[in-house]
Order: structure tokens, then C-alpha cells, then sequence
């Protein structure tokens, strides 16, 4: 014990070392990266632009810098571009530093990209239009322009099309056109609709329940780096869903997708850790699991998970009913 003690101490100093010089050498070629870009900027390459302010607006190889970022992208703007146009509404649509939400002067810029024909525009007019900061929700608006910007070979339009007709938001309910948006969307590569169709698989929406190929779409999205799919996966080891329960699997998935920032996924090993499915029964681990899913911004999340935290806490006396899936 007492010699792989010290082993792992030599190799954790040796690790630490690695770290810290790829640390400088990352931040010295971002800063290379940033000095590159400026001086093709200044130099009058419009191209470059949007790649200047992204760098200020997010702080790499040059400290974070919103004003001199909102700059560059004007100076696009003026010049037609519609990048410059989208990345310039997300600004306003989603506020910075000394900048607040104008949720009007984005939908202006995504509006004038979007009659240059460009699709992310298209689609970000459709977000506008759902609602919030001070602009009225317009489903059918919404959903005209998801259409528009998935003609227009964007992945995100054809998904949040689909995801339209399976809701019924801005149409009718269609599930076949939907399947059908989902599936011209993964081709696509979404991986959001991916995920989504293992869902329809598995619940047996619009077609037959079919756990396997449930399997399949979830994997695709976990491949694809999808925090939603991996923690579908999880659901399915956990559950025996088409395939034996495994509690190990389970776990592993659970925990890609939390540390992705999935906060259910956190909820769902805190079940696991309180339970002692794939691991010792740890009510402290588990409240620690139950804690970071309560800060999530989705109300029934947060919920219960709060009414976890409460129960293992002892202010709280119902039984545990938490499900995982």
C-alpha cells in the first residue's frame, strides 16, 4: 500500500508537470492565434472579422473585450456579412457584459441574414419568434421560418420542424411528417433528433416499440457527444430496456452525461447512490448528487430533487419515489 502510495504521488507531480506546459503552450498558441487574426482583420480581411470578435467576446489568447468584439462585428455587418449579422444578434439576444437583452434589435439582424438567404438567421428568427424579452410568442412564425432554415440545409431547422409537428406547435399535430422532419434532420447530422427517435422507438410513438432500435438512435447521439442520449442510455442499462439491466453501464453513462452538464443525469445517480445500484450505498454521495440536479432552471427537476435533499436530510418523511427514465 504504503508503495503505491508513493507511486501514484511521483506520477501525480509528473501529471501536474504535463499539465501546467500544456497549459502555457495551449494559452501561447491561442495568443499567436488572436495576434494572426488582428493583423488579416486590419489588413482589411472581411473574412476574418467574425473570427476576431468571437475571439474578444470570448476572452481567447486576448482578455475578453464585448465593446471592441461588437465593433468587429459591425464593421462585418457593413459589409454584408451574415455571419457578422447572426453572431451580432446572439449578442443582443442574449445580453454581455454592459450590454443588455434587445431582443428586437436580434431579431432585426437575424431578419436582415435571413433575407440574404442565410439559414441560421432563418432559424434564429423562428427562435425570436417563440417568445420572451419583451417580443409576443408566434408559434406559427415560429414554425414557418424551422421550415425555411431546414430548405435551407440546417440541421437544427429540420429537428425543431419536427419537433413542431410531433407537438403540434404553430401546425397540427402530424406524427408521420414529423418522423419524417427527424429523419431528413439526421441526415442531416443532428444529434438531437437522433436522440429524439430513439424516444419515439421506445415509447412506440408513430411506430411500433422497438427497444433496439431505440438502442441505436440513443447511441448515435452519445456519439455524436450528446449529453441527452448518453443519459438515455443510461435509462435503458439501468431499466432493462431490450437489453439485461446492468447497473455499471448505467452508471457510466449517467456520469458522461452529468459531467456534460445534464443536470437529470445527476439526479438519476443520486437514485443509484442511494439505492446501492451499481455502487455502496452513500446517502452523503447521494445528497451531493441531489444538490447539483437541484440547480437546475427546469421546475420539476428541481423539485424533486429538492425533495430529496429534504428527505435525506430528515425534513421530509414520504418515502422515496424517484424513477429513473
Amino acid at each position: 500500500m504504503v508503495l503505491a502510495l508513493a507511486l501514484s504521488m511521483t506520477g501525480g507531480v509528473a501529471v501536474a508537470r504535463v499539465d501546467a506546459d500544456a497549459s502555457r503552450a495551449a494559452t501561447s498558441q491561442a495568443r499567436a492565434t488572436f495576434e494572426a487574426t488582428l493583423r488579416e482583420a486590419q489588413a482589411g480581411d472581411a473574412a476574418r472579422y467574425v473570427d476576431l470578435a468571437k475571439l474578444y467576446l470570448d476572452g481567447e489568447g486576448v482578455t475578453r473585450d464585448v465593446p471592441q468584439g461588437m465593433t468587429w462585428l459591425r464593421k462585418g455587418v457593413a459589409r454584408g456579412d451574415t455571419d457578422a449579422m447572426v453572431e451580432l444578434g446572439n449578442v443582443y439576444y442574449d445580453g454581455a457584459d454592459g450590454v443588455p437583452v434587445d431582443r428586437r434589435a436580434a431579431l432585426k439582424l437575424y431578419g436582415q441574414a435571413a433575407r440574404l438567404g442565410d439559414p441560421n438567421g432563418m432559424y434564429n428568427v423562428g427562435v425570436v419568434h417563440e417568445g420572451g424579452g419583451g417580443i409576443a410568442e408566434n408559434p406559427r412564425l415560429a414554425f414557418a421560418w424551422y421550415l425555411k432554415a431546414a430548405d435551407g440545409g440546417l440541421a437544427r431547422g429540420a429537428y425543431s420542424a419536427g419537433e413542431a409537428y410531433l407537438d403540434g406547435y404553430g401546425t397540427r399535430v402530424d406524427i408521420a411528417k414529423g418522423v419524417a422532419m427527424l429523419r431528413r434532420a439526421i441526415e442531416m447530422g443532428s444529434a438531437d433528433a437522433m436522440n429524439e427517435m430513439g424516444r419515439l422507438h421506445s415509447d412506440g410513438t408513430g411506430m411500433k416499440q422497438d427497444h433496439d432500435e431505440a438502442l441505436r438512435f440513443y447511441t448515435a447521439a452519445a456519439r455524436n457527444d450528446l449529453a441527452a442520449g448518453m443519459s438515455n442510455l443510461g435509462v435503458v442499462h439501468h431499466n432493462g430496456e431490450g437489453v439485461p439491466v446492468n447497473y455499471t453501464e448505467a452508471m457510466h453513462w449517467f456520469q458522461l452525461a452529468a459531467d456534460r452538464g445534464y443536470l437529470e443525469a445527476w439526479y438519476d445517480l443520486g437514485i443509484m447512490c442511494e439505492r446501492g445500484q451499481g455502487i455502496k450505498a452513500d446517502d452523503d454521495l447521494a445528497l451531493a448528487m441531489y444538490r447539483k440536479a437541484a440547480e437546475s432552471k427546469d421546475a420539476d427537476l428541481r423539485r424533486k430533487a429538492q425533495k430529496a435533499v429534504n428527505r435525506l436530510l430528515g425534513f421530509d418523511d414520504d418515502e422515496d419515489d424517484g424513477a429513473i427514465g
